[in-house]
């Protein structure tokens, strides 16, 4: 693995999603296909010896990293995504999730993707509270599987928060992105 600065392939959007607000969107991480590669790399790593055997991916940057860390390993994916309707007849028993404040809809994960006894991972983009990853964890210790560990690009839990996820390690390409990034210039 080279040396790279994962930080030059993140924006910083100010004002949303409303005035005062800002977000980290690593998009720009996941086009090019080098950094991209380095970067499920760099996550994947630290769970080879694990062996897990599944990956959780929340929302949509989050399952693009965890699909293509789930293939690095070997691992099946298991989305974790705003789903807006569920037809009446769906037979697949959806595990709602409290609904993060950028979702337009609730957040679920198909409850029978996860079978007891399995060693999950979960990867999103950015950790700020860790309150998605929280509710993601809490819903797969309740399916009696255990996860064993998280990974992220950007990671900005405080100390309060990491404890509040309990024993799995985070692992992130960018820890504590200065809050100075989230000021805007105007």
């Amino acid at each position: 693995m080279t040396d790279i600065d994962f930080l030059e392939y993140v924006e910083v959007i100010h004002d949303w999603p409303e005035q005062g607000s800002a977000v980290c969107d690593v998009s720009r991480l996941l086009e090019h296909p080098n950094i991209f590669h380095e970067a499920v790399v760099a996550l994947a790593k630290p769970f080879v010896e694990l062996q897990p055997n599944k990956v959780v991916g929340i929302g949509q940057r989050g399952i693009a990293l965890a699909s293509a860390i789930a293939y690095y390993l070997g691992c099946g994916i298991v989305p974790a995504y705003s789903i807006r309707d569920v037809p009446e007849d769906c037979s697949r028993k959806i595990k709602w999730l409290p609904a993060s404040r950028f979702a337009d809809a609730k957040l679920g994960l198909v409850a029978e993707s996860i079978d007891p006894g399995d060693r999950i991972i979960i990867i999103d983009d950015w950790l700020i509270r860790g309150k998605t990853v929280l509710a993601v964890l809490k819903a797969i210790k309740n399916l009696k599987a255990s996860v064993v560990g998280v990974a992220c690009v950007i990671n900005n839990l405080s100390e309060a928060s990491r404890k509040k996820l309990g024993r799995p390690e985070v692992y992130s390409l960018i820890n504590d992105l200065e809050p100075q990034a989230f000021k805007s210039d105007k």
